[in-house]
């Protein structure tokens, strides 16, 4: 069988040229230039000057028992109406409200018209507030009773020379708060040059709220909330290409606690990540610093009947459920808390979510490879508070100790959820994940045939073995030889903690191994466990100090900089001599409890923290010392997947629901679910039929095919093959669904990817084994409905179809598939 192999080199197929995009299309999937403004507005509040940022009069609203102050809009997100007069400008307030709006030099008089919103819930006679205006602390304006239906009471009041401060109130009556939505209308400030101010221009309306630093802790147990206004507070800004960058600083003058924030802003997506810092400056160790939320802050989900949505991600749970969509509906007086198993950041949760409100969403991100925790929290009145950070932090540092948080990443926006995620996944494509020449790394076509024949094939996984593995897969048009846990002493899983070769099967190591794919042109991927140590392994009899559970085997300690020194040499030392293109780096542990029992009780949280620490390193070391090194991040499938992570590494193996055959659908279903927020991923396809392939294709594919069997159908696995390898530029585009996400076998399954700056793109359908419909409206996106585009259809057969389309005759096109568990890709280019 190995002659047999190596005759077929000659007729290997060439590989297409893959077109990456290097930098996102300028279109209407980016922010506008509103929506920038909007967030840099934001992050100068956040992280720069707190005073005199944004473009408008510097407004405060002191208090509002009911809903958010909107800008406008009613407090209930209805158009400006008082009576019968519509407004179009104006502030949205309910009773009781103070608003207190600083003058500046010159301001000659306020002007507005106030009373009760008329909208369908006080529906013209509901309601009742009296207004008033104070200049200095001085009442110069006060309404009679302004009742429901009632038209506006108009405000007209003298602003004293010199006077600093104007204060607008709306109090309640003895018939209580009930339909109180109140309006200051047209309200505008008259200065003594003829010129006047509106107090709605320049004011942010978002969703996403700022009246503070957007994280919090609890620190010698008092609310970071009343400290951080009394600590010493630095702030510097730098403007950069991609937006402004952020270094802010407020230290305790009493303990010496430093807490730093690094931020940045990526201007062209409207979205802004931090990191937080907390450094002991002092003699002493400090009070204990506790409950450190990385993401704190408010979403001006106001109206309480209108409902708060988060679009979460199941993550990874080796099932039908891996990476399905969900939605929770966060009512008012309600909260939704999140945290995955064990301590691996998306095991049976994810660390990629949106919240929506009405119009309004925000993305967020969390990059912590550990046990991290998010809620969303709704008032009885309305607003809500996002948070997330570690789950558990708990412990005192000691002099000239630090500590460092989890990453945040927040993209807020509009209506359009798929205009969002695009953006959001074009600022992970372009800013985050790993790069090759500017590019998006190009993900591999991978031979990996560890789970169909490590344990029936003893012939496979040897020297003699892999070398015809590398010379099959060369000739059936792969670019990529991938071993798995299959060559060290002790095997899988007993052995892990052997890293050293199995004598017998590779008594030259993997050299000749990793000397061939590079003859050949092969990347080669080997698989490493280093994070587990089993019982009576090397580094468990050698090494115990560097176990958590020392002799007995268990979790190595990177957060021992000694150990993981020792063990970066090691896999250095590995990774050069047996030329390895891509390392594999797997995690079969949960690694809490070990985590949490190291901690002494006022030190709750700091194992975590260096582990994570030491792993970051223990990769960035990596990739420094071996340039072009790609780590595939693997932890039982796709378990560790975290905004980190994703800066680091790609999820080649995104799921353990790859070692067994007979995923299709499954492999549909999470390609819908993870894409969104993880654009590089992969999956593994185990017979080179069309339906399968297709369905475990991504911008790369992983295939266990039998192919020692003499009965392999090669020409069919090169076909099928080569198709994939076809599709692969179309994953760096947009992503758009077409139908369900459902992994159902009664269902559908249809998704579009579409390359703007092509004007091309993909879209992949499959009608699953069990659905009863032979057909699906496309209501593609992204084409253009007047321009020509030559399109190609290709069935399951491989058999092509071209013909030329408008853009409107392919966008709803009806797509047909006569039988069940049937496959179509539908290729398109403008024409021309």
């Amino acid at each position: 069988m190995f002659l047999a192999i190596a005759s077929l080199l000659c007729c290997a197929p060439a590989g297409a040229v893959l077109d990456i995009p290097q930098t996102p299309v300028q279109d209407a999937v980016m922010a506008s230039a509103a929506e920038s403004a909007s967030l840099l507005d934001w992050a100068d509040r956040a992280f720069g000057n707190p005073s005199g940022v944004g473009s408008g009069l510097e407004l405060t609203l002191r208090r509002q028992d009911h809903s958010v102050l909107h800008v406008n809009r009613s407090c209930i997100e209805t158009p400006l109406r008082i009576g019968g007069r519509a407004f179009d400008h104006g502030l949205g307030t309910h009773s009781n409200s103070e608003i207190a709006v600083r003058l500046p030099d010159g301001a000659q008089r306020f002007r507005a018209f106030c009373g009760v919103d008329n909208n369908d819930d006080t529906g013209g006679k509901r309601g009742s507030v009296v207004c008033s205006v104070e200049v200095d602390g001085k009442e110069c304006f006060r309404s009679d009773v302004l009742r429901g239906g009632d038209e506006p009471a108009h405000v007209d009041v003298e602003i004293p020379a010199g006077a600093s401060e104007l204060v607008l109130k709306v109090d309640g009556t003895d018939d209580g708060p009930a339909c109180d939505q109140t309006d200051w209308a047209d309200a505008e400030i008259l200065f003594a040059d003829g010129t006047a101010r509106r107090l709605d221009e320049g004011q942010s309306d978002t969703l996403l709220g700022v009246n503070g630093p957007p994280f919090s802790f609890v620190y010698g147990g008092a609310s970071s909330d009343s400290l951080l206004s009394g600590w010493q507070r630095v702030s510097e800004r730098k403007d950069t290409d991609a937006g402004p960058a952020y270094a802010a600083t407020w230290t305790d003058p009493a303990t010496g606690l430093r807490v730093a924030a690094e931020a940045r802003v990526f201007a062209p997506y409207a979205a802004a990540e931090w990191l937080l810092t907390f450094t002991n400056t002092g003699s002493a160790d400090t009070p204990i610093l506790e409950s450190i939320q990385a993401l704190d802050v408010a979403l001006r989900s106001g109206y309480a009947k209108n409902p708060l949505l988060l679009h979460r991600n199941s993550g990874d749970s080796c099932d039908d459920r891996s990476f399905l969509e969900s939605v929770e509906t966060v009512a008012a007086g309600r909260a939704f808390r999140m945290a995955p198993v064990g301590g691996r950041p998306s095991n049976q949760a994810f660390p990629f979510f949106r919240v929506q409100y009405g119009a309004e969403q925000v993305v967020a991100a969390v990059g912590w490879s550990g046990q991290w925790a998010a809620s969303v929290e709704r008032s009885g009145e309305g607003p809500a508070r996002l948070r997330a950070g570690m789950e558990e932090t708990h412990f005192t540092l000691h002099p000239g100790e630090s500590v460092r948080s989890p990453r945040i990443l927040l993209m807020p926006g509009g209506a359009d959820t798929w205009a969002l995620q695009n953006r959001f996944r074009r600022l992970m494509l372009f800013e985050y994940v790993p790069k090759a020449d500017g590019r998006p790394v190009a993900l591999p076509a991978a031979l990996q045939c560890f789970d169909r024949y490590v344990w029936t094939r003893d012939d496979w996984a040897t020297e003699a073995g892999q070398l015809a593995a590398a010379r099959f897969a060369k000739s059936a048009g792969f670019d990529t030889l991938w071993l798995d846990a299959a060559w060290f002493e002790g095997g899988f899983p007993n052995g892990v903690g052997n890293w050293y070769y199995k004598p017998k099967a590779f008594p030259n190591g993997l050299k000749p191994v990793g000397d061939l794919c590079d003859e050949l042109g092969l990347k080669f991927v080997v698989w490493f466990e280093p994070e587990r140590v089993a019982k009576g392994s090397e580094i468990a009899r050698e090494h115990p100090d560097y176990v958590f559970g020392g002799g007995e085997g268990g979790l190595f300690r990177l957060d021992l900089p000694e150990a993981r020194e020792w063990l970066t040499e090691l896999l250095s030392r590995r990774i050069a001599e047996s030329g390895i293109d891509i390392y594999r780096n797997d995690f079969n542990i949960d690694p809490l409890d070990y985590w949490r029992r190291n901690d002494a009780p006022d030190r709750r949280g700091i194992t975590e923290i260096r582990y994570v620490e030491g792993l970051y390193r223990m990769w960035d070391d990596l990739r420094a010392r071996h340039p072009g090194l790609m780590i595939d991040n693997c932890a039982s499938g796709g378990r560790r997947i975290d905004l980190e992570l994703c800066m680091r590494s790609i999820p080649f193996w995104r799921s353990d629901t790859n070692c067994s055959p007979s995923h299709c659908d499954w492999n549909q279903a999470q390609t819908l679910g993870m894409c969104p927020y993880v654009p590089l991923n992969m999956a593994c396809a185990w017979q080179p039929d069309a339906y399968e392939m297709r369905s475990a294709g991504t911008a790369g594919i992983i295939c266990q095919w039998h192919y020692m069997d003499e009965s392999f159908p090669l020409e069919e696995g090169r076909k099928a093959l080569a198709e994939v390898m076809e599709n692969r530029p179309y994953w760096y585009g947009d992503l758009y669904p077409v139908a369900g996400f459902s992994p159902d076998e009664g269902h559908w399954s249809a998704f579009q990817f579409h390359r703007p700056d092509l004007d091309a793109g993909l879209v992949l359908v499959f009608r699953r084994a069990k659905s009863a419909y032979t057909g699906l409206a496309a209501g593609l996106r992204g084409v253009r409905p007047d321009r020509s585009y030559e399109v190609t259809f290709i069935d399951g057969d491989h058999g092509r179809t071209e013909k030329t389309m408008t853009g409107a005759e392919l966008g709803d096109a009806e797509l047909r598939l006569p039988k069940a568990r049937g496959s179509l890709i539908v290729r398109y280019r403008a024409a021309g």
